[in-house]
């Protein structure tokens, strides 16, 4: 038999663990419960975290490119990276926007695309969506999926924004090109290794 004394020891400590419990459970249980702010995301979410670095770097910053080599099936990526043109400074910057909401500017890098995509177009997700529609097959789970949107037709007068999404395998590549305003097929590329 345990002595009045170490009765209390025993109580106070399971007392004491229970509240330290229950205060751990209360300041932690929100946390599992929060889904992540800043977890794989589309372009245009993307974007939004992108622009305002884009108009720290140049004022007149004009979004002309849109890319990952880590597209998702659902359209997310963890990781984008979002060109942008100044038409005064006749430069561009690459502005990557990452998981946990980090952005970085890599200024003047060489020009690349100089005509801005605007804010009309179909985001990721739906252009993922449209190219699985058109027969471009990647698994489930895939997580290596090409993605790109800028404005191309430039040579033939008649310049439109398309998506591409591609998908690489050991044999060989393929790749969706959609209309980048509704996502409607405009053709499909396949190259063997």
């Amino acid at each position: 038999m345990t002595a009045p004394s170490d009765r209390f020891d025993i109580r106070a400590r399971c007392g004491l663990w229970q509240a330290l419990r229950r205060m751990v459970l209360l300041l932690a249980g929100p946390l599992f419960l929060v889904p992540a702010v800043h977890a794989a995301q589309t372009a245009k979410a993307a974007i939004t975290q992108a622009a305002p670095a884009a108009a720290k770097w140049q004022p007149d910053a004009q979004l002309t490119h849109v890319s990952t080599l880590r597209g998702q099936a659902d359209g997310r990526a963890p990781s984008w990276l979002c060109t942008y043109y100044s038409p005064k400074a006749k430069k561009s910057a690459i502005v990557t926007v990452r998981d946990g909401g980090m952005v970085e500017v890599d200024a003047d890098v060489r020009n690349t695309s100089v005509d801005a995509i605007g804010g009309d177009f179909v985001d990721s997700d739906q252009a993922v969506a449209a190219a699985a529609k058109a027969g471009l097959t990647f698994a489930k789970a895939a997580k290596d999926l090409g993605f790109g949107l800028v404005v191309g037709g430039q040579a033939t007068g008649k310049p439109q924004l398309y998506w591409s999404v591609m998908v690489s395998g050991a044999k060989g590549m393929s790749g969706v090109t959609l209309n980048g305003k509704d996502a409607a097929f405009v053709k499909r590329d396949d190259i063997k290794y």
